[in-house]
């Protein structure tokens, strides 16, 4: 072989594995922040302050479950699914 094509087998080969290794770098970067999103996100939203009407609506859907969890007490919810037909005859 040449010596002019030497050289241009080793800097192709260098450039392939110089790209690859980027390559490989930048989507392991790109996934480790994709999973660090929602663990941010999270804090976030606890650091973060309601306004009135969001902390109205908050206040309304704590009610709502103590509501839900008081009738699910006295009527327990069974799946069964009631149509309105009388099958009894």
């Amino acid at each position: 072989m040449s010596r002019a094509s030497k050289i241009t087998l080793v800097l192709s080969t260098a450039l392939s594995i110089t790209t690859i290794g980027a390559v490989y770098f930048m989507a392991e970067n790109e996934k480790d922040q994709l999973q660090e999103g929602p663990i941010k996100d999270r804090k976030r939203l606890e650091r973060r302050e309601f306004n009135s009407k969001q902390q109205a609506n908050l206040n309304e859907y704590e009610k709502q479950k103590e509501i839900f969890a008081e009738m699910e007490k006295i009527q327990p919810l069974t799946g069964e699914i009631v149509q309105g037909i009388d099958t009894r005859k």
